[in-house]
């Protein structure tokens, strides 16, 4: 069988600290494997191979660089190159004899979770309190399952057929000679044990050493077979050669074994411990033992995963730094109970931020659009079905910087004790401190070199700071974002521009059928297609419109067609009303439609108020297609039209480059979006409909007859050579001015609008706004038939400037045609209908 390819087909990770350690572990490979390219950033060197059906991949601490930190380094370069599932740490320590375990040089201690440890203790970390007493603080992991099972089956195998180590450390000696004599037993005669009290004279042997210091040790061994001990095993930072503080660390502890490397691997690498005993962890240490202890560790390796089955070892996920694991929390996060799978962008998201081995560079998504889009249910759901691939998920509230400060102090009391100062921990129990200090804690944790597995979401970063402080509560969320080259960051905005940060994905309108979900899970039940149609083509994809109707229809059990006049007549009265009822829409953080966006349009207010003015102005016209022209031709063509356009849009429609400069404001806050391949602009039609209701009776009366002075005087003469293009364009917008006219004059409420739209054409402007409506009935005509309700509506008024115009037989004949027309296509019943008999009436009347 051809050995594996790739570094994925290696789930087996050993770690050696010297290289006597790993030479032994080579000469217990079954088969040796040729090296991988190697993986840039990844500094360790790699010895490959197979023991029975694992594939293992053996890497060694560089030399001269001992300790758990150093250890702490090799591991995490191994599991970004590899998936390591499960791992040994394999090499030599110092023994603890006692008269309960009668430990020998060569003998094997093997890490076993014994009374409050874990099996691994790091003796040297803790604190000196009074009195001189060292207090331990911190503990350990414990060794994955998968291995601790694997101890229990050796067990029962050793007990039931002995152990193998002698004949692995045989096979090795015959396949390979030249290690025989180096990497073999000494002999009793050189394994001794010294008093306590009694320190190493002097030299590299023992030879000028007090023999009647050796401790004598009955039974004696009669052969050289190693024996295994399983329990805690000390490591730290020092090596230990003192016999008084051995003994007083073991006792206290209840540890069998000292070494220097374990402790930087338990809480980031999957590991099991297994050292060979070459000295006592006193001062008369030497080296003439450590390859063969080298030798008998290993061998227990090779044993140990001759028990472990490979399917299991296969179905285990890959191995996370769990030093730095918290407990994962979405506390005050909306919930994503309703949530309907957006796959897309959920594969974005998984595509770009899950950790990967061979790719440890910082990974940012800018996810951004319209409020009430569903940015913040899709980054829960994303921590939700993959928290556990990151050792820490934390969310930060970004609408404010104090919330967000708070949230990171939230975050701070969720670190592992030990690793950030106890004050920042305790900071947001306690509220005392500096938070700034506690920022900077966060952010250095985050940025230690073996950290890498975390995600941060900033929800919620809205509210920019600007170069001329025109918004006072924004502020620079790049301050908050941790400069290591490692960790996963996902930020949720309505600022576009803020994708510069990372990897921009702008979340748009949801399909129909993702619509029909999102309405029924809010709704509660299925609904019927054609009784929904109209509704859910009113609300057009937006999660936040759909969930609201959706809940609201629910509860007061109205019906659809009920909603929809609802919502095309008393828009404003609906939706503060659903505000005032607190409709639980947890999903979206208890937001509405109405208070969602007032929050974007007051920023944009305060940066640029003509910008803001813009969205207002064009609640009047079509929602899909604005462009400068627009504006501008209509300005050229008249005096009148100029002054109305500059007292709310200042140089817009003057200046193409303060044009750009508006729109681009209101993309950024993604109020409004670009239409592909034309130098034009769209905004959703909810947007478009809550820009009308947003605005005073004053406003609307303004706004709306400077609307259609703009779109009567930007039709251009029918010589020009692009006259069809531009008439096409300005059809839709034609249709939507006239649509604001014949709702005037059915809304009693809405009369001082109409009296001010005929105040407006008495000025001079009959003439032109005729030619306006022919001009325009004839475009509908063509595109869109005769009996079109947009068609119909230019016929009704004209019927109305015939009637201001004096002309009562032509207006008469227009509104008899108009009603007609609508009573076919809509109903004696329809408003439209109905508006068309009360103009015939006024008629009449006259």
């Amino acid at each position: 069988m051809a050995p594996p390819q790739t570094y994925k087909d290696y789930a087996v990770g050993v770690i050696c600290a010297l290289a006597i350690e790993k030479a032994a572990v080579e000469g217990m490979l079954d088969k040796l494997h040729p090296p991988l390219k190697t993986i840039q950033g990844d500094e360790n060197s790699y010895t490959l191979g197979e023991i029975g059906e694992h594939n293992v991949v053996v890497a060694c601490l560089p030399a001269g660089v001992m300790g758990n930190n150093s250890a702490a380094t090799v591991a995490k370069d191994m599991l970004r190159s590899f998936p390591i599932k499960i791992g040994l740490m394999v090499g030599v320590g110092g023994g603890v004899w006692s008269r309960k375990v009668d430990m020998r040089l060569g003998d094997v201690v093997v890490s076993q979770p014994d009374g409050t440890h874990g099996g691994v203790v790091q003796w040297d970390l803790g604190k000196m309190e009074k009195g001189g007493v060292f207090k331990r603080t911190g503990s350990l992991n414990k060794p994955p399952r998968v291995l601790l099972n694997a101890l229990q089956d050796i067990k029962i195998q050793h007990m039931t057929e002995g152990d193998k180590l002698a004949e692995h450390l045989l096979t090795m000696a015959t396949n390979r000679p030249r290690m025989a004599q180096t990497f073999g037993y000494q002999g009793a005669e050189h394994d001794q044990l010294f008093e306590a009290t009694y320190d190493h004279e002097r030299g590299d042997t023992c030879d000028e050493c007090d023999q009647d210091r050796v401790v004598e040790r009955l039974p004696a061994r009669t052969d050289s077979a190693p024996r295994i001990h399983y329990g805690n095993i000390a490591s730290g930072n020092e090596v230990m050669k003192h016999g008084v503080t051995r003994d007083r660390i073991a006792s206290g502890e209840g540890v069998i074994c000292f070494e220097m490397e374990a402790a930087g691997l338990m809480d980031s690498f999957p590991c099991l411990v297994i050292r060979g005993i070459c000295d006592y962890a006193d001062s008369h240490k030497n080296k003439r033992w450590q390859p063969y202890a080298a030798a008998t560790a290993a061998a227990f390796a090779k044993e140990l995963l001759g028990v472990i089955n490979k399917q299991e070892v296969d179905e285990l996920g890959p191995a996370k730094s769990a030093r730095y694991r918290t407990v994962f929390s979405l506390e005050g996060v909306p919930s994503t109970d309703k949530f309907v799978d957006r796959p897309l962008d959920m594969k974005t998201l998984e595509c770009v931020l899950l950790p990967q081995s061979q790719n440890t560079r910082q990974k940012k998504v800018v996810l951004h659009g319209l409020g009430g889009m569903g940015k913040t249910q899709l980054a829960v759901e994303f921590a939700r079905r993959h928290h556990r691939q990151f050792t820490s998920v934390f969310w930060l509230d970004g609408r404010s910087e104090d919330r967000l400060k708070q949230s990171i102090a939230n975050a701070a009391s969720r670190v592992p004790e030990g690793q950030i100062a106890e004050m920042s921990r305790l900071y947001s129990r306690n509220s005392s401190g500096n938070s700034d200090a506690v920022v900077r804690d966060m952010t250095n944790w985050l940025n230690k070199p073996d950290n890498t597995d975390w995600l941060l979401i900033f929800d919620n970063i809205d509210r920019e700071r600007q170069q001329d402080d025109a918004d006072p509560d924004g502020y620079n969320v790049r301050r908050y974002l941790p400069g290591a080259d490692h960790g996963s960051i996902l930020i949720t905005t309505r600022l576009a521009k803020l994708g510069q940060l990372g990897i921009p994905l702008s979340l748009s309108k949801v399909n129909e059928s993702q619509a029909r979900a999102i309405f029924q899970e809010w709704y509660g039940t299925d609904i019927d297609p054609i009784k929904s149609a109209e509704l859910l083509q009113l609300l057009d994809g937006l999660p936040l419109a759909l969930a609201q109707a959706g809940t609201y229809i629910r509860e007061t059990g109205i019906d659809f067609v009920k909603y929809v006049d609802f919502y095309k007549q008393q828009w404003r009265d609906l939706m503060e009303l659903q505000d005032r009822r607190g409709a639980p829409l947890h999903d979206y953080g208890d937001r509405s439609i109405w208070t969602t966006w007032t929050i974007s349009f007051k920023a944009i207010q305060k940066t640029n108020e003509a910008a803001a003015n813009l969205l207002l102005l064009w609640a009047y016209l079509d929602n899909r297609d604005l462009w400068y022209r627009l504006l501008a031709a209509a300005g050229e063509r008249s005096a009148v039209v100029a002054e109305h356009l500059s007292k709310w849009l200042q140089d817009i429609p003057s200046n193409e480059l303060k044009f750009t400069d508006a729109v681009q404001l209101l993309r950024n806050y993604s109020m409004i979006e670009g239409m592909q391949g034309l130098s034009s602009y769209a905004t959703h039609p909810v947007v478009h409909k809550w820009a009308f209701h947003v605005q005073d009776q004053e406003q609307r009366m303004v706004l709306a007859r400077t609307a259609i002075l703009v779109v009567g005087f930007a039709v251009p003469h029918n010589s020009t050579k692009e006259y069809w293009t531009t008439q096409r364009r300005l059809l839709p917008h034609a249709q939507s001015c006239s649509q604001w006219i014949l709702d005037s004059e059915a809304d009693p409420s809405a009369k001082r609008w109409g009296s001010s739209y005929r105040a407006g054409t008495d000025q001079g402007k009959l003439g032109e706004a005729d030619k306006m409506y022919q001009r325009a009935l004839q475009g509908k005509k063509k595109a869109l038939g005769p009996e079109h309700t947009s068609t119909l509506t230019t016929v009704n008024n004209l019927g109305l400037l015939y009637s201001d115009q004096g002309k009562l037989g032509e207006a008469e004949k227009m509104c008899q045609r108009a009603l007609q027309g609508y009573e076919k296509a809509l109903g004696p019943e329809h408003t439209s209908t109905l508006a068309t008999v009360n103009n015939l009436g006024n008629l009449t009347r006259a």
